[in-house]
């Protein structure tokens, strides 16, 4: 079995891929009416929208494939992504490159295969949209244009979904919204030597909150916490919602008490809505702050990844509680 190489810009395509957010979702109808024209199209079992990561290939739309992940060595769309236009394997029986590989031997008994490239709207490639059979069959020219047609709409779509960019219910950037203005901000940071903090921050009680007052008065708490956040921001540098109850801010540290400054400004705050809100709970939240101090970050990704880090080692518990 032959393994596929990795891309030569790997480690931007990678960094671009974590951004788009797309890993481990699935269900999602603007993908899944695609694969499922492409298996009606073609004539053939399985279609798939896939992802591929470090290790790992995800399956973010399937028609007629169980598996939503396999490793990426195994995985013919890894070497797809490693030629312009579409890859097409006739019989994997008798190819050197894959008689020998598992999904061929076993099941679920590859034989013929044809994938083409898709990007993210950067232009990174993010996997590819595929066709496979148990049966060698030959491609057409027809075939192959018909899958390039495919696969641009799949960019159309892919670029939809990273348009998405605000959090409805806050109104602050999502994950993809957070990524895309704070990564350009992290740029003009340390293209111009400037000081920066990451503070990442958890609503505490959320789950309490929506299992004993329901929803609507959790859904009303997250906006009360989104708001103060804002109200604290310093113009020119970025909040964002990355998770449900998780928060993140990227700040430019002008002095060395700018990080505290925030947090004693938002603290005031939500002191202020729990003191005045008459509400049977206050909103709490834990946090964690790295910095420049603590490592020259090459990227606002790798300093997120931190901050996780960060937040579940230390857990250190802020509460806005009275008395």
């Amino acid at each position: 079995m032959l393994f596929p190489q990795k891309p030569a810009n790997e480690k931007e395509r990678l960094q671009a891929l974590y951004m788009a957010d797309l890993l481990d979702k699935k269900d999602m109808e603007r993908l899944d009416r695609l694969t499922r024209l492409a298996s009606t199209v073609f004539g053939v079992p399985t279609a798939l929208i896939t992802i591929l990561d470090r290790d790992r290939q995800w399956m973010i739309s399937t028609n007629g494939f169980q598996l939503r992940e396999t490793r990426r060595d195994v995985s013919f769309c890894a070497h797809a992504i490693l030629q312009e236009g579409v890859f097409v394997v006739t019989d994997a029986s008798t190819d050197p490159r894959f008689f020998d590989n598992p999904l061929v031997t076993g099941e679920p008994k590859i034989r013929f295969y044809a994938g083409c490239p898709v990007r993210l709207p950067g232009g990174a490639i993010a996997g590819t949209i595929c066709i496979i059979d148990t049966l060698p069959r030959d491609f057409s020219p027809t075939n192959v244009n018909t899958l390039l047609d495919l696969a641009a709409i799949v960019e159309d779509e892919l670029y939809i979904i990273s348009m998405a960019m605000t959090d409805s219910l806050t109104g602050l950037p999502n994950r993809r919204g957070f990524f895309q203005a704070g990564e350009k901000q992290f740029a003009a940071i340390k293209e111009q030597k400037k000081d920066y903090s990451l503070l990442y921050i958890t609503m505490n009680n959320l789950a309490s909150v929506n299992e004993f007052w329901g929803h609507a008065e959790g859904d009303r708490a997250i906006k009360i916490f989104a708001s103060s956040l804002k109200k604290s921001l310093p113009p020119g540098n970025t909040a964002g919602r990355l998770d449900g109850n998780q928060f993140a801010i990227l700040l430019e540290n002008k002095s060395k008490a700018d990080a505290d400054k925030f947090l004693c400004d938002f603290q005031a705050r939500l002191d202020d809505y729990n003191l005045h809100s008459e509400k049977p709970f206050n909103i709490n939240y834990s946090f964690g702050v790295i910095d420049k101090s603590q490592h020259d970050f090459k990227t606002l990704l790798e300093m997120v990844t931190e901050g996780d880090l960060v937040m579940h080692s230390e857990n250190r518990k802020l509460s806005s509680k009275i008395g």
